[in-house]
């Protein structure tokens, strides 16, 4: 991953952290797309959903756990690439 990755990854992750509910489900699902991936429309609650986003990869059970783990990954990312400058 590279330092710009980390940074748009890091940036994306805090304006999602602030949102709740199907805004946030629907504002990470249109960057999958539009980043040229796919989303699980419709996944069962307890389905195992996996995000690549970024370069950041992350899963979890549902839709919302899988975010929330992206937004850690994507925090300590972050964080990581700030001592590689």
């Amino acid at each position: 991953m590279t330092i710009e990755q980390a940074d748009t990854a890091a940036r994306f992750a805090e304006t999602i952290a602030g949102m709740i509910g199907r805004d946030r489900r629907d504002t990470v699902a249109c960057a999958v797309i539009e980043t040229g991936g796919l989303y699980p429309y419709q996944a069962p609650a307890q389905a195992l959903v996996e995000i690549q986003l970024h370069g950041i990869c992350a899963t979890g059970t549902g839709e919302d756990e899988a975010i929330d783990n992206w937004i850690a990954k994507a925090r300590l990312a972050h964080s990581g690439s700030a001592g590689a400058e």
